[in-house]
């Protein structure tokens, strides 16, 4: 092998080797490494002072979530499942959140995409995300 061709090969090896070391440091191989969840901070806050209700972020996850998350859709059976009525629109999400740990909220990890074959909804930092953090973290009011 000429020294030329043995230097070609060497750099393909450390490409290798780094595309390798980048790509099994993911967290979750089909979606990257997890998102970094702010658990409390000015921009989660409620903005005019007081607890976020249900009814702020109600269409957040109708138009985000409904098109599937709804009786008769493609995960009208999970965990998740948006009816039109308020009342029991609210049971199915509450259920999915955990005031005491907001970030670390089922909702939240599938908004951002974590096990959610559907991927990320919200973004964490998103508008959309922090208003929902704000909800659970204000105690997820109905």
């Amino acid at each position: 092998m000429s020294s030329e061709a043995l230097r070609t090969s060497r750099r393909h090896i450390a490409g290798l080797g780094l595309a390798l070391a980048v790509f099994t440091s993911c967290a979750d191989l089909e979606r990257g490494p997890a998102p970094p969840v702010p658990d409390a901070g000015p921009d989660a806050a409620a903005t005019d002072g007081g607890a976020i209700s249900f009814a702020t972020v109600r269409p957040l996850l109708v138009s985000g979530c409904a098109r599937c998350h709804a009786p008769g859709q493609m995960a009208g059976n999970s965990g998740l499942v948006l009816t039109g009525d308020v009342a029991a629109d609210y049971q199915s999400v509450r259920a999915l959140v955990d005031p005491m740990a907001p970030a670390q909220s089922r909702l939240l990890a599938k908004a951002a995409g974590q096990g959610h074959s559907a991927g990320a909804i919200y973004r964490p930092g998103s508008p959309e995300y922090n208003a929902l953090l704000a909800w659970v973290q204000s105690g997820a009011v109905p």
